[in-house]
């Protein structure tokens, strides 16, 4: 009896929240849970990066009639599109409206044709509190020399924080902006401001109002509610900027009205995979699309790969910082402000191309594409989109190789991996999904002595296994990377050894870029041609080209060719743990 009552009670105070909560938005205008996933399903998930011109070293440079540059706009958001991106954060800037309110609108109208011809929708950011405090109109200053973010300016500017006057013209500038596009396809969101509370150190803390947190946080409060007063079908964000926010009763008053008031979470994470993953496991319990609208930052170890792939697995939206080598320097690192370089930097910050269009990672931009055209297998949180049962089968934080018995995982809680149990014994996972020709990403870990496969259409398997170190393994087929021999009276033949071992250590995490051709038929089902590994990378190494396979590999769901089908795991074999994987599927 008395449980029940206890269990009545908690219901009765979840019910009570929920009204409250409920009330409490509804009120304020922010967006419930449900518009806010509505707008999700709508948009999509969102990837690109975060916008400047090369001809432009900040905003005022970038918007401003004298300055204002749609050649290399247009350009430039060409090469954002090429990469498959379909957003760009732009950071926009008060004293633009104080100049000109009329020019400054037709040049953001200008601008979002350009971006929308190109396919990239925007999120402006109306404030931001980085880097110089004191923002001029007109020409502004030429790059120093190796210096990151030289010349980007706040808004609003320390002179008008300071000035309780002068925030009327702030109002003026978010109703008239917001207002204007308040109904624009073209913009998928706002962001009130960026980064509210930092001081900008070491660069210019000591130019930065000493109660400048003070001064900034019931603007950033009022500024939510101008952008709301604007009535915008667009949602309304902020960014928590240092994370990993697991604790919530531990946030600062900041963090506070950015997460309270935000209708979608947004948040940056310039750090490594497994600091991105905590701020997102973190970051879910909002109930909320999450953004992460700054990462990439190739010396912090945050870098496109895995990061990308792992938000777009997850759902969450990727923002990098950075397209193109310009006049914002970003190419150098945070601390080119109290270190020197004399020339280009040997490892990029931030940024994608060169001032030519060409690359500066062949490699990475290769990999942007994969993730944009593909679509997630799994998504690290359930086993939604693989056939029942999935046995012991279950969802990890990560996996590595247990130190006292290295033939088995020490397993993590949380989101992003699939591993098949603590026994490392499962049934095989088969996708629902059907799938022919295809370009496939897959990243695997295995312990020890450990084993696995990865089935092409129920029928072709591509070996994993602990092949680190091994000269040769037993036959042709068996080795990681290995397409596993046919059985053909009673025998294994027409195993492909990879032309490499490119294998690392067991307990490291490994990746398959596989590029498929399904085996073609006549109308009559008769086979015309057989099925291709066209292309094979282990690791990033080329291990097989156009490699013929005649016919299923031992152990197919079925022993007739098809032209179609799905995406097998085995799961029987040993401890194996699987993420990030992508697929994208190649002509009809």
């Amino acid at each position: 009896m008395k449980n029940n009552l206890l269990k009545a009670l908690c219901t009765l105070s979840l019910v009570l929240f929920a009204t409250l909560s409920a009330h409490t938005e509804s009120s304020t205008g922010r967006w419930s849970p449900e518009q806010a996933q509505a707008w999700q399903k709508k948009t999509g998930w969102l990837s690109g990066c975060n916008f400047l011109p090369s001809t432009a070293i900040n905003q005022l440079e970038m918007f401003q009639k004298e300055s204002f540059d749609p050649a290399t706009i247009d350009r430039e958001l060409r090469w954002a599109h090429s990469l498959g991106f379909n957003c760009a954060r732009v950071y926009l800037q008060d004293l633009l409206w104080e100049q000109d309110s009329k020019g400054f609108l037709k040049r953001l109208d200008r601008f979002l044709a350009i971006a929308d011809k190109n396919g990239i929708g925007i999120v402006f950011v109306l404030f931001d509190s980085c880097w110089d405090p004191f923002p001029k109109l007109g020409t502004q200053r030429q790059p120093r020399p190796g210096v990151h973010n030289s010349g980007w300016v706040q808004s609003p500017g320390a002179d008008i924080l300071r000035n309780p006057s002068r925030h009327p013209a702030l109002k003026s500038y978010v109703l008239g902006v917001v207002g204007h596009f308040r109904d624009d396809r073209r913009i998928h969101a706002w962001d009130v401001w960026n980064e509210p509370d930092n001081m900008n150190r070491p660069a210019y803390v000591e130019l930065e109002p000493q109660n400048k947190t003070d001064l900034v946080l019931p603007l950033l409060r009022q500024a939510f509610t101008w952008a709301r007063e604007a009535k915008p079908s667009q949602p309304l964000t902020s960014a928590v900027w240092i994370g990993p926010w697991a604790d919530p009763e531990k946030l600062n008053p900041t963090e506070q009205v950015q997460l309270g008031e935000s209708d979608i979470i947004s948040f940056h994470n310039y750090d490594g995979l497994s600091s991105l993953q905590n701020c997102v496991n973190n970051l879910r319990r909002y109930n909320r699309p999450l953004l992460c609208s700054e990462y990439m930052s190739r010396g912090n170890g945050s870098f496109f790969d895995p990061n990308l792939g792992y938000l777009k697995a997850q759902g969450v939206g990727g923002i990098n910082w950075g397209l193109v080598d310009g006049k914002s320097q970003t190419i150098y690192p945070w601390d080119s402000w109290t270190k020197k370089y004399a020339g280009e930097p040997p490892l990029w910050f931030h940024d994608i191309f060169r001032k030519d269009g060409r690359a500066y990672r062949p490699e990475e931009t290769a990999y942007i594409r994969s993730v944009t055209g593909s679509e997630p297998l799994s998504n690290g949180k359930d086993f939604s989109g693989w056939k029942a049962p999935h046995g012991e089968w279950i969802t990890a934080g990560d996996v590595v190789q247990d130190a006292a018995k290295p033939e088995a995982f020490s397993i993590s809680k949380g989101e992003g991996v699939m591993v098949n149990g603590a026994g490392g014994r499962a049934p095989s996972l088969i996708s629902t999904a059907e799938f022919g020709d295809m370009e496939l990403h897959v990243e695997f870990c295995i312990p020890r002595h450990s084993n696995s496969g990865i089935y092409l259409l129920g029928q072709y398997e591509v070996q994993v296994y602990d092949s680190y170190g091994v000269p040769q393994d037993a036959y042709p087929g068996i080795e990681c990377g290995g397409i596993y021999p046919r059985w053909v009276n009673e025998a294994n033949i027409e195993g492909h050894s990879p032309r490499v071992n490119a294998s690392k250590p067991p307990g490291s995490w490994q990746s398959f870029d596989i590029t498929f051709q399904a085996a073609r038929f006549n109308k009559k089902g008769v086979k015309t041609s057989n099925a291709k590994i066209i292309r094979m990378l282990h690791n990033g190494q080329l291990i097989h080209e156009n490699v013929e396979l005649k016919g299923p590999t031992r152990g197919p769901l079925w022993n007739e060719e098809r032209a179609t089908g799905p995406i097998l795991l085995q799961g029987d074999h040993g401890p194996v743990a699987y993420r990030n994987i992508r697929l994208r599927r190649i002509g009809k």
